[in-house]
């Protein structure tokens, strides 16, 4: 008896160790590894077209870039703030490309695609105006393409009429500045480049006061693009290929000796539920992105980490519910003997007094 519960313990102090030396090892890989994301911004350029909302919504146009905006209109500068209220908003076109450089493609492992559009006004008084007339809302819509070559046509890929709301305050220097914007989100980086059209069919105030009118208000356009890492991303896929057939592993011999046994109880369940749900956590399902486009994996990540953190918190509760009256009754056994014997103490004193 006493050697089968000194080699209980021993194992149990093998498998603790094992643990603490797998997590320790997790750590310093987090520690020294490559970092998780990147963040570029790419400022917009201004094209001037006949029908800037036609080009976002007619599939027979092509989208904007340098070279069709020569052929068809022609560029306007951001600087040019003097000619900014001589063209109608209907008729002006942001585009950008990304990467911003020509000849640089995107990486499938940069796995997502996420973006902010941050807007830079030219003055403090149309903010304040804005923020006090209660107008926070903007408006603008916007075409997303793509190709697979550095010098092939442009796809479209999606078009919306999107509002956002402005939030607005005194930074640390007490000038008004806004929030960035959220923008669009990509579920994979499947294609080399991208390209983005955005037309504001109006501005708050611009209709009402003259100095607004326009594309006066505006004085830059940027958005910010935040992928992963590729060092981050390999480094991931390795660690979720070899952690998922261990933890699978462990799973099949639990259920294996779980089914061997007389009777289960309701925590062994929950266990076992917790384990199939981190088995399927662990299944490297980005690895399908670096050869399929999979819009849908953002959304599949958020419903399995979602799935796994309900499974973890269902165990605690039943683990804390099957303990509970087992150590109300441990500590009421502990506490009757003492209590019994402070007041059979008490009481031969109360007799010799």
């Amino acid at each position: 008896m006493e050697v089968m519960k000194k080699r209980g313990f021993c194992q149990l102090l093998l498998i603790t160790a094992l643990l603490v030396g797998s997590a320790t090892l997790f750590f310093v890989i987090g520690a020294l590894g490559p970092p998780s994301s990147r963040v570029t911004y790419h400022h917009f350029h201004t094209c001037v077209v006949p029908s800037a909302g036609g080009h976002i919504w007619d599939p027979t146009y092509e989208l904007i870039n340098d070279e069709s905006c020569n052929k068809i209109g022609r560029h306007l500068e951001m600087e040019a703030k003097a000619t900014l209220k001589d063209y109608p908003l209907q008729n002006i076109l942001f585009y950008t490309q990304i990467p911003y450089i020509k000849d640089h493609v995107m990486s499938r492992l940069f796995q997502h695609l996420i973006t902010d559009l941050g807007i830079q006004f030219s003055s403090t008084d149309y903010i304040r105006r804005l923020m006090d007339y209660g107008l926070n809302m903007l408006r603008f819509e916007v075409a997303l393409g793509y190709r697979d070559a550095v010098q092939g046509p442009w796809h479209r890929m999606a078009r919306a009429n999107v509002t956002r709301t402005l939030r607005c305050q005194l930074n640390n220097w007490g000038y008004l500045s806004c929030d960035h914007l959220p923008f669009f989100e990509l579920g994979s980086c499947h294609h080399k480049q991208y390209l983005v059209n955005l037309v504001f069919p109006s501005l708050p105030l611009g209709n009402s006061l003259k100095e607004f009118s326009g594309l006066a208000p505006v004085s830059k356009l940027t958005t910010y693009v935040m992928h992963q890492s590729i060092g981050f991303t390999r480094l991931w896929l390795a660690l979720k290929s070899v952690c998922c057939p261990v933890t699978a592993l462990a799973l099949v011999w639990f259920l294996r000796r779980a089914a061997a046994a007389v009777s289960t109880s309701l925590i062994e369940k929950s266990l076992a539920f917790l384990g199939t749900c981190l088995v399927l956590y662990n299944v490297p399902l980005e690895l399908l992105s670096l050869f399929f486009d999979c819009p849908w994996l953002l959304v599949a990540n958020d419903f399995r980490q979602g799935l796994f953190i309900a499974a973890l918190f269902s165990f605690w509760v039943i683990f804390v519910g099957e303990h509970k009256p087992v150590m109300q009754a441990m500590s009421l056994r502990h506490c009757l003997v003492p209590f019994r014997c402070f007041h059979s103490h008490n009481y031969h004193r109360l007799i010799m007094l």
